[in-house]
């Protein structure tokens, strides 16, 4: 969401923008999975929430065309807060935003270093895409910070920012799940969860799929566990939330960097001239604060001269 922002920001001020992307679709954590039988589930960022007045404009665009929709407005009770989804999953709201742009997919960066003036950043050979290089007037870098630092090198000083990680469940059904309406939990004390939701109830999927995120602590403990055995175990503690209908296809996806801890007090920041960092670390967390860091760092790079 920050670098999507920021990049239809600076194209939309008539600046020439790339955007390269390690992921086969756009859009980093917000990701859905195609499941077995035509299901679908958000396996990342969940749904949209909006409190400021730049999300909420772009917010009726994204409405009035269809991309996204409003879920409910809480869970259990009515918070007046509205949820917006996205109809075939967080993946599509993706699209969309990168519709338009100079978006290159399956590139693995691994060094963003000073050229001259500007940016230089490149890559290997791999995963599908051919070694290549960009250079740049400047460049935004929105992957989690640790990831950040390390393809700045000594090139820029990084803020140090820690994450909580999360394992990510999701499960397509042959029946009915009892994830209760409208189809999202946020469950306290549960040692296991701290996610629940219903794609089907969500308008994401054509038939029953369930997510659920760990706890962090949860996370922490069995993060080097293998898939195997750690998705038997997790698709067990799930079996409260599936209803008694039979698993039709199950995935398991790790989230190292799912949220800040504590989020960097400004919305971006220039680590060396021209080289700047954003993303739900900087200034608040969720899809709003990403969307919020990465205006803040189109303006920061476009107020360069």
């Amino acid at each position: 969401m920050a670098g999507l922002t920021a990049a239809r920001r600076l194209a939309t001020a008539g600046h020439g923008v790339t955007v390269v992307d390690k992921g086969r679709h756009p859009g980093g954590r917000m990701a859905t999975a195609d499941l077995a039988g035509g299901a679908r589930a958000d396996h990342g960022a969940q749904f949209v929430t909006v409190r400021s007045a730049e999300l909420s404009a772009d917010l009726g665009g994204w409405m009035s065309d269809g991309t996204v929709h409003e879920w409910c407005r809480g869970f259990g009770t009515d918070d007046g807060h509205p949820r917006y989804a996205a109809g075939g999953g967080m993946r599509h709201l993706a699209a969309a935003l990168a519709s338009g742009l100079d978006v290159r997919q399956s590139v693995h960066v691994d060094a963003v270093t000073r050229s001259g003036g500007g940016w230089a950043v490149s890559w290997p050979e791999g995963h599908g895409a051919p070694a290549g290089r960009l250079e740049a007037d400047a460049v935004v870098v929105t992957c989690p910070v640790p990831q950040s630092a390390a393809l700045l090198g000594d090139a820029a000083e990084v803020p140090a920012l820690a994450y909580d990680a999360t394992l990510s469940l999701v499960v397509a059904l042959d029946g009915p799940s009892s994830v209760p309406a409208p189809g999202g939990v946020q469950p306290t004390g549960d040692p296991v969860w701290s996610w629940v939701g219903e794609n089907a109830a969500k308008g994401v999927s054509a038939g029953p799929a369930v997510t659920l995120h760990t706890t962090a602590a949860l996370a922490a403990e069995r993060w080097d566990d293998d898939d195997g055995p750690l998705g038997v175990e997790l698709l067990a503690a799930a079996a409260p939330w599936l209803g008694g209908a039979g698993a039709v296809d199950v995935r398991l996806h790790r989230w190292r960097f799912a949220t800040p801890v504590a989020p960097h007090p400004d919305r971006c920041v220039e680590v060396a001239p021209g080289a700047v960092l954003a993303g739900d670390a900087f200034g608040g967390p969720r899809v709003e604060g990403a969307y919020l860091s990465g205006l803040a760092a189109a303006d920061r790079v476009a107020g360069r001269g």
